[in-house]
């Protein structure tokens, strides 16, 4: 067995974080839930975390919609995971007993959205504050479960089909439970995954049952619930987040609702809290995107000190306000789609919000705000790592959201490459290459709204200059869609460097082919490009071929919302032995080889299982720079193949049996150049577990490395450093990795 030793990058992981809880009974412990990234556990009060997902091995274990502690014992804790795929929503519930250290299946019954778009509303787990053994569930399509044997069996409850949003049991009445719903969303589809939804049966309501569940009425109807809380002093007095309705106020058990401040009807909010201090204050918070209207406040926190009666803005703040933040994050991102506020149980002025990149905090009543560098969780989805080939422990990473990064330490730490100046945002990077000619030069892709770039600029990002760009067309239907531009146009999948040719660069582009997709050359280090022969077959019209099912069932990680962390750099190859020898790889369709430097292509693939399944899909292709002709094809499903004679037929190298096997990405290097790496993600059409093999005599024998108590993660990278047995990992959500072999 290869010992491996794991370090993390300080840029750790996270995603949208939509909730946070803090241990009753120990006010430094809070827990946060991710969309993408699992469960996070703060024990010094929320200035640093750490992932806790030991035991998770779905494809859905780290959606985490909901999340429940213990008032009896805080070492029991539960948590809802789910996602949709096919058009099926599904999830699993479960639970730890010794705070988190680890986790087990309880329920497969409930189904859960945790990366859908009510995630980051109340919560629909909760236990009972009267019986330690109860717990209740609501689900987003399949209602609400009870187990009254501390998670062993679990009961259907009614509210089948509602969307619930959130779930109490009375502070002060046993056997009486609240249920918040939100209707159908709107008609137009902002939010994409809408086009797996169906038109609910009611529009958002609250639900009472006072016999535990067994039965309901309906006290309300109308308004949708994010979010409700319980009065205290007066149990009976609730007061809740309603989205376009604004914050609501009920003084008799939730049967009729008044609004006392109408303004806040103007954004939505989703979510309020209850000072425990001071029983009539309240804190509320709006969902504002990243805007610059001088209208809308860039924090949109709301106090009311009189119960509900009255509201006002907390401050108006500017970027002095906010502390500890990323250089990219000034306002209004640091306001960005805040999905909950909370009042710290210790100290009064001391308040919590998280948001789309991480937890802040404030120990001044909100009036400013620390992020603490976001230590533990900063929102990062990696789509590929890339090292530099001549300068040692330099590696970049590209990333959904983010212009790329660098790490000049061997990847302990990044810090973010000055973005260019471009017609229109363009937020994600997607493929980069460090030249080995011009060691001081890197090409990068960017995509954003529609549009996407290739950008030249310094090593460390120095001077970054547009020399390539390409726009989306208009008469694409996805490009009308405002949560699919990443869908429109062309994008840069990849870039390779000649090893031949100081100055020759290629990209692959994927997209419409009429417009542009396929393989493009520059001859002067990317200043210009011209278009190489289409290697691929006539009945295609884009790259990939089967766009739908590639980018926005299989491999996405947001359903619908296409190439947002499919992976990216995987499919383009320059034989680093043969010049004038490119391959590139298409997902469904298969590889493609030029001799010729791109004037003529032939088929590259005998052998190899495409069709095999509908899931057998390519998605990585790599070249040993040791052995001539040989080269590694990672497939969904398939696992590694290798071909020894430059792709005229090819062999399966691992597994060696059928066992289902995602190489989602894979390295050829160290120091002899007989490492192999190959990192499997689990998927919903693929099932397996997460996994990092590496074979240190080019595939003979392979251990697995991976750290098991990490969880469910996603790979979507893997690099070696040149001469090393370093190895960096990148994923979705989790964090980049170190990994140090003997």
């Amino acid at each position: 067995m290869t010992q491996a030793v794991w370090r993390q990058s300080t840029l750790n992981g996270g995603g949208f974080i939509a909730g946070l809880l803090q241990d009753p009974h120990d006010a430094d412990v809070l827990y946060a839930r991710s969309d993408v990234a699992g469960v996070f556990k703060s024990e010094d009060g929320g200035c640093s975390w750490r992932a806790c997902n030991n035991g998770m091995t779905g494809y859905h274990a780290h959606d985490t919609r909901s999340f429940a502690i213990s008032s009896h014992d805080p070492q029991v804790l539960y948590r809802g995971c789910g996602s949709v795929r096919g058009g099926d929503f599904f999830g699993a519930i479960f639970k730890s007993t010794d705070a988190g250290a680890s986790w087990a299946e309880v329920s497969r019954a409930v189904d859960f959205y945790g990366n859908g778009e009510g995630r980051q509303y109340g919560e629909v787990i909760q236990i009972d504050p009267f019986d330690p053994a109860c717990v209740v569930a609501g689900g987003y399509t399949r209602g609400l479960w009870i187990t009254r044997d501390d998670g062993a069996h679990w009961h259907y409850a009614g509210l089948q089909d509602e969307r619930i949003t959130c779930v109490y049991f009375h502070p002060t009445r046993r056997q009486v439970i609240y249920a918040g719903t939100i209707g159908s969303w709107d008609a137009d589809p902002v939010f994409v995954a809408q086009q797996y939804d169906y038109v609910r049966p009611h529009p958002g309501r609250l639900y009472r049952s006072e016999d535990g569940g067994a039965s309901w009425e309906v006290l309300c109807e109308g308004p949708d619930f994010a979010e409700v809380v319980f009065d205290p002093a007066q149990p009976d007095t609730l007061h809740a987040a309603c989205l376009l309705n604004g914050v609501l106020s009920s003084r008799d058990g939730g049967r009729t609702w008044r609004s006392h401040a109408p303004a806040l009807s103007r954004y939505k909010i989703g979510t309020l809290t209850i000072d425990p201090h001071h029983p009539h204050r309240l804190y509320a918070a709006a969902e504002t995107f990243p805007n610059h209207d001088s209208a809308v406040p860039p924090l949109g926190i709301y106090r009311s000190d009189d119960a509900g009666l009255s509201w006002g803005l907390v401050k108006w703040h500017t970027d002095a306000d906010i502390y500890h933040y990323p250089s990219y994050m000034s306002l209004p991102y640091a306001g960005w789609a805040i999905a909950t506020i909370r009042v710290d149980t210790r100290r009064a002025d001391r308040l919590y919000i998280t948001n789309w990149y991480g937890v802040a905090v404030s120990e001044d009543g909100g009036l400013s705000w620390d992020a603490h560098h976001f230590a533990g969780m900063e929102n990062i989805c990696i789509e590929n790592l890339t090292t530099h080939p001549v300068l040692p422990r330099t590696v970049y990473m590209t990333a959904a959201d983010h212009a790329p990064k660098i790490s000049t330490d061997g990847g302990q730490t990044f810090h973010a490459l000055p973005r260019p100046e471009v017609e229109k945002p363009q937020p994600d990077s997607t493929a980069l290459v460090a030249s080995r000619h011009v060691p001081d030069m890197i090409l990068y892709g960017m995509k954003g709204s529609g549009g996407c770039s290739i950008v030249r600029a310094g090593v460390a990002g120095a001077n970054p200059r547009v020399v390539w760009s390409a726009f989306a067309t208009p008469d694409t239907a996805e490009s009308r869609l405002a949560f699919q531009s990443r869908a429109a146009g062309i994008s840069v999948h990849a870039l390779a460097e000649d090893p031949f040719q100081a100055g020759r660069f290629y990209a692959y582009l994927d997209g419409i082919l009429a417009y542009g997709a396929g393989i493009i050359r520059s001859d002067d280090r990317g200043e210009t490009w011209t278009p190489l022969a289409n290697p691929f077959p006539a009945h295609m019209a884009r790259v990939p071929h089967q766009r739908e099912w590639i980018e926005n069932e299989l491999l996405s990680v947001v359903i619908a919302q296409t190439k947002n962390v499919c992976g990216t750099g995987g499919l383009l190859v320059v034989d680093p032995h043969d010049a004038g020898t490119l391959y590139a790889g298409e997902w469904t369709e298969g590889i493609f080889r030029t001799r010729d430097g791109g004037a003529s292509w032939a088929r590259a693939d005998a052998g190899l299982p495409f069709g095999r399944d509908r899931a057998s899909v390519l998605n990585v292709l790599r070249a040993d720079e040791q052995q001539p002709a040989t080269l590694y094809a990672g497939f969904i499903r398939e696992g590694v193949w290798r071909s020894t004679d430059g792709g005229a037929t090819w062999q399966k190298l691992f597994p060696h049996d059928d066992t289902i096997f995602n190489a989602t990405t894979l390295a050829v290097g160290g120091v002899d150049g007989r490492l192999l790496v190959v990192a499997c993600e689990p998927l919903y059409y693929a099932p397996c577990a997460s996994a990092v093999w590496v074979s240190r005599d080019a595939g003979t024998t392979w251990d697995n490395i991976y750290d098991t108590t990490m969880g469910a993660i996603r790979w979507k990278a893997v690099a070696v450093e040149p001469g090393t047995s370093r190895i960096y990992a990148g994923s979705c959500g989790n964090s980049a990795f170190v990994v140090e072999l003997p």
